[in-house]
């Protein structure tokens, strides 16, 4: 049996939440009902890798904080932080419709720039498990994964490392699996989550596949508070953003993002609230 097999017969076994008044009263649970048995995750204690500061200039990761992008992404982040502390949102996931609309380098930028927010610290969590790309983006060999957490083979403790920049943990994945949207449901994946955002100042970002890929970003949306969604000009096409609409219309949706703009701007961010249910 894999890994993958003896998470997910975890997992199964692991859907029906432990009773919160059964539990002890120094254990936390989540607004789930599952015992957390991690403690908030403490940056201080994960590995530090020093970033190819190179690489990440080819791989349009902003580091300089002078930069035109860096501004636009301030701006990115600026919002995103207003509408979030507005709604008491803590839990964000990036996703766009189809690939090459840049939704894993705006998940990246936005979680750097959050992070440089003294007040703020961010987990960012590579949550394509169709098509991984925060590792090649940071130029970072994994020893472990976000399948190895899913599986129960490791905790995020030991999973998130931080890639050379203050108050901002990653945690990365290299491999593909079939079952992407069956994991994304799992009770794995909402402990997952409730260990990322634990903390006051905490902020977790999930770069999830593109809507039209399959169905994990309907599966992992309960599991989160909103999503931004991410377009490219030229790319997103006038169809699929009426069937989005229709797909997205009970998630909160925070706002959009989009890239290779004709106008001298980037990215360009602007709210969005046509897609969601209740006007917040």
């Amino acid at each position: 049996m894999s890994n993958i097999e003896k998470g997910l017969k975890r997992a199964r076994a692991a859907l029906h939440p432990v009773n919160a008044e059964a539990a002890p009263a120094s254990t936390p649970t989540s607004d789930f009902g599952f015992v957390i048995a991690e403690p908030i995750l403490d940056f201080d204690k994960l590995e530090w890798i020093e970033p190819d500061f190179e690489l990440l200039a080819r791989n349009r990761i902003v580091m300089d904080e002078r930069s035109t992008a860096s501004a636009g992404y301030k701006v990115l982040r600026t919002r995103v932080l207003q509408r979030m502390k507005r709604n008491g949102w803590k839990t964000l996931g990036v996703t766009g419709t189809c690939p090459g609309e840049g939704k894993s380098l705006t998940a990246i930028n936005l979680a750097i720039n959050l992070a440089r927010n003294v007040a703020t610290s961010v987990v960012l969590v590579d949550l394509d498990l169709r098509s991984p790309a925060l590792d090649r983006y940071f130029g970072i060999e994994t020893r472990y994964g976000v399948l190895d957490i899913l599986s129960g083979d490791a905790p995020l403790t030991r999973v998130a490392i931080r890639p050379g920049v203050e108050r901002l943990a990653v945690v990365l994945n290299d491999h593909t699996v079939d079952n992407s949207s069956e994991l994304l449901s799992t009770a794995q994946a909402a402990d997952l989550v409730e260990q990322c955002k634990r903390g006051e100042d905490r902020i977790a970002i999930f770069d999830l596949p593109p809507v039209f890929a399959g169905d994990d970003v309907l599966a992992f949306a309960p599991l989160i508070d909103a999503v931004l969604l991410v377009f490219a000009e030229g790319l997103t096409t006038r169809r699929s953003l009426v069937a989005l609409r229709e797909l997205l219309q009970n998630i909160n949706v925070i706002g959009s993002v989009l890239n290779r703009s004709s106008e001298d701007v980037a990215p360009y961010y602007y709210g969005d609230r046509s897609y969601n249910s209740e006007r917040t």
